[in-house]
């Protein structure tokens, strides 16, 4: 046992985190620290960054989705939730759909993003020229500037970026539409300016579960779940209470 699990042996849920296209695990370090004891945060990286810069980036959903999940199934022997921010939003529903199959669904899904089957918006901006991309990346808001400035650090980051994207821009929001809803409680936040996301495009999220589902509106724009100083303590507050209920069925089980 590492001792970051030793540390956290004795906490009452784990809460598992996706960031958004060309976003990094740091994104989550003050939910890392700020949560616990209470809860055990992870980040969870996709290859092609951080710890797997070594490994080649996924750009197929049924590989990258299996990828994740052999690194995420032994973190569900507690009671636990998924979090997905934009794109991070996608891949925890997925994520959650194949834990699912596999016998240990979620506890909650709190989703920060259009509903799956609410067809992505904008311009396809996966494949246009280095520079152009780069542009757009700017636009966006979502890339570290000290990436974004740094040429060396844009060579490296630059593949994983591109297949963030085309994963984004390949996905079957139709297919979606047909998905048998989840077995687990949803709750999908939004924000009163977001320009990317409409807020009645996070509503849909309620027909992606068969069991309680709730919406939260929140002030900010596309990257409020980070700039937005209360949004913290409210999920927070949302997962812990989750998560408490289901540790003791979880214990009892047990």
């Amino acid at each position: 046992m590492s001792p970051h699990d030793a540390i956290c042996a004795g906490l009452s849920g784990r809460l598992l985190c996706f960031t958004h296209a060309g976003g990094a695990g740091e994104r989550f370090q003050d939910w890392i620290s700020g949560f616990a004891p209470v809860l055990d945060v992870r980040s969870i990286t996709l290859p092609g960054r951080g710890a797997l810069s070594d490994h080649a980036p996924v750009e197929s959903w049924p590989s990258l989705i299996a990828a994740v999940v052999t690194r995420v199934l032994p973190l569900t022997d507690r009671p636990y939730a998924l979090f997905g921010h934009s794109f991070g939003a996608l891949l925890a529903y997925e994520t959650a759909r194949a834990l699912g199959a596999k016998g240990r669904p979620p506890n909650l899904l709190v989703v920060a993003g259009r509903a799956p089957q609410v067809a992505a918006q904008g311009t396809k901006i996966s494949g246009l020229p280095r520079a152009a991309f780069l542009k757009e990346l700017e636009a966006i808001d979502g890339t570290p500037v000290e990436v974004l400035s740094n040429a060396n650090l844009m060579d490296r980051a630059l593949p994983a970026l591109r297949a963030d994207f085309t994963l984004l821009e390949r996905y079957d929001a139709d297919g979606a539409e047909n998905h048998r809803p989840l077995d687990c409680p949803i709750l999908a936040v939004g924000s009163d300016n977001d320009l990317q996301v409409p807020f009645g495009s996070v509503l849909g999220w309620r027909h992606r579960t068969r069991l309680r589902f709730e919406c939260r509106l929140f002030t900010g724009d596309h990257f409020f779940p980070f700039s937005n100083p209360d949004f913290a303590d409210s999920l927070f507050d949302y997962v812990d209470g989750s998560l408490n209920e289901h540790s003791k069925d979880f214990h009892r089980a047990g």
